[in-house]
C-alpha cells in the first residue's frame, strides 16, 4: 500500500515500514522549527497533527529507533 504525504513544501510516496519513520520525522521538523525565526506555522502544525493522531505510540521508543537507525547506517559507510 502506497500514500502521498506532505512533508515541508513537497509530497513523498509513503510505503511500508518507513511510514513511521516519516511520521517520526514530521514531528521532528516540527521541533526543529521551533529554532527559526519566524517558525514555519505549517510544519508546527504538521507536528501537533501527527501528535493527536497517534497518541497511543510509544514517541520515545519511535524516536530511539530512528537514531539508532541513523548510527548503524553512519556506520556501515565506512
Amino acid at each position: 500500500m502506497v500514500r502521498l504525504e506532505r512533508e515541508g513544501d513537497s509530497f513523498v510516496f509513503i510505503t511500508g515500514k518507513t511510514e513511521q519513520s516519516q511520521d517520526i520525522t514530521i514531528l521532528i521538523n516540527a521541533i526543529s522549527e521551533l529554532k527559526n525565526n519566524p517558525p514555519d506555522h505549517a510544519k508546527i502544525k504538521d507536528g501537533l497533527i501527527f501528535l493527536d493522531k497517534k497518541a497511543e505510540i510509544d514517541i520515545r521508543k519511535e524516536i530511539r529507533t530512528l537514531l539508532m537507525n541513523s548510527i548503524e547506517k553512519k556506520e556501515n559507510e565506512k
